[in-house]
């Protein structure tokens, strides 16, 4: 389960990989000149992601190595599984807001005078509906809203990492926090359904209690009221 959501977070992260796999899971295997035809994207970013997934046991060449022409690839049984759970996350209704707009204001604002610009992103995730803030235009120019809706679905799919979890002696997490790529994201459960997702530089050194503590405080007027 936890391989399987480890490669899940992985695909979902990149509108790259995502992609490959989509055409993938459709069409069985794949060339990369294939791909890039089929799904708008300049060959070089399949043939990186290809690369990527591959390292990552997700996608699998299908030919010798050798083979230096029709390189085939497909997905492997993980990346099968995987696609499939991002697949089914991808039902999240999700907006992207500015500061006024996003819910607890005062968190957005704490949060950034205590990151700077280590802090990426914010997103408050109810059950039919997520928020996001975005801090900086490049991370709206990276992430497009394909790839947004299906990575924050798949970050606060409970079943994917809590049951898990649960079925340890700790029991349920307070708090979860994934590192994919450069970015680390702390998921803190709120009341009422709620999730926060906050996204850091991968490199920042953060205390994950405190966070969490700040995330509760600053957010239980708007739960209230």
């Amino acid at each position: 389960m936890t391989e399987t959501w480890d490669s899940a977070g992985y695909i979902a992260s990149s509108r790259y990989r995502l992609a490959v796999c989509r055409y993938l899971s459709e069409h069985g295997s794949g060339l990369p000149s294939r791909i890039a035809a089929e799904t708008d994207l300049a060959q070089p970013h399949v043939s990186r992601a290809l690369s990527e997934l591959r390292e990552r046991g997700i996608v699998e060449l299908l030919v010798p190595e050798s083979q230096q022409k029709g390189r085939l690839y497909g997905l492997t049984d993980i990346g099968e599984l995987a696609y499939e759970r991002v697949a089914l996350d991808r039902e999240a209704d999700v907006t992207v807001v500015e500061a006024g707009e996003f819910p607890a204001p005062e968190l957005s604002s704490e949060l950034q005078d205590a990151y700077g610009d280590a802090l990426r992103a914010i997103a408050w995730c109810e059950p039919v509906q997520t928020r996001i803030r975005f801090f900086g235009q490049s991370l709206l120019d990276r992430y497009d809203e394909d790839t947004v809706k299906t990575l924050v679905a798949t970050l606060t799919n409970e079943e994917a990492i809590d049951q898990p979890l649960e079925d340890l002696p700790v029991g349920t997490p307070e708090l979860v926090a994934f590192a994919i790529d450069d970015v680390l994201i702390v998921r803190v459960p709120l009341d009422d359904g709620v999730k926060l997702l906050v996204s850091l530089d991968a490199s920042i050194d953060v205390t994950l209690g405190e966070l969490r503590d700040s995330c509760r405080r600053l957010t239980a007027v708007v739960l209230d009221s």
